[in-house]
């Protein structure tokens, strides 16, 4: 099985989240001049501001950027079960609001950039294309938000975790391995929605 890897933030309150992004790294700006689509966001490390919340999570949701942000604990565990193929880039607490957390005590975190690969088929997803730019690769579908993905026959490179890089780069998949590993080791803050099983010859 096939599962989308996101934050569980929103229905655990326990754990606080990053509202805003600090950049320590060259920023990357761009805008597309054929269809206008416009980001701002950091190359690599950053520092955050904390909201809420009562306790650190293993997986930090971040309402500034849809970034995968790990604790040094999971990012050691997968190493040491060999999964996925990663960059990653330290990302630091510096300032919290509305909660007693303090920054000093927070885990080492880690923004990730997930190298593994697949493309997803947007019409056996149950989306239409309403348009597409060849440009940059903007993508705006029908409807707006697709919730349970399938994949283009033979387009998985077969990484437990990975992404459409250019279609869906901030939508994160994992293997059920990666499942397994994070219930037996009670990482924190993780949830797992399950999307079309992977077809014969993907």
């Amino acid at each position: 099985m096939i599962y989308e890897v996101i934050d569980n933030t929103p229905n655990e309150r326990k754990w606080t989240s990053a509202i805003s992004i600090h950049p320590r790294s060259r920023m990357i700006a761009w805008s597309c001049p054929d269809c206008g689509t416009a980001t701002s966001y950091p190359s690599g490390s950053f520092d955050v501001t904390i909201e809420g919340g009562e306790a650190y999570p293993d997986i930090l949701g971040c309402g500034a950027f849809p970034f995968l942000i790990l604790s040094e604990r999971v990012i050691d565990s997968w190493g040491n079960h060999n999964i996925g193929t990663f960059i990653k880039f330290p990302v630091g607490v510096t300032k919290a609001h509305e909660t007693d957390l303090s920054p000093a005590g927070a885990p080492q975190f880690f923004r990730i950039e997930v190298v593994g690969n697949a493309k997803i088929d947007i019409l056996s997803s149950g989306g239409k294309i309403k348009q597409l730019c060849f440009r940059c690769g903007t993508l705006r579908s029908e409807p707006i938000v697709i919730k349970k993905f399938a994949f283009l026959p033979r387009s998985w490179d077969g990484s437990a975790v990975f992404r459409d890089q250019l279609l869906y780069p901030n939508v994160i998949f994992c293997t059920d391995a990666v499942k397994r590993l994070t219930e037996h080791e009670n990482h924190s803050n993780f949830r797992f929605e399950e999307m079309w099983p992977m077809t014969e010859g993907c």
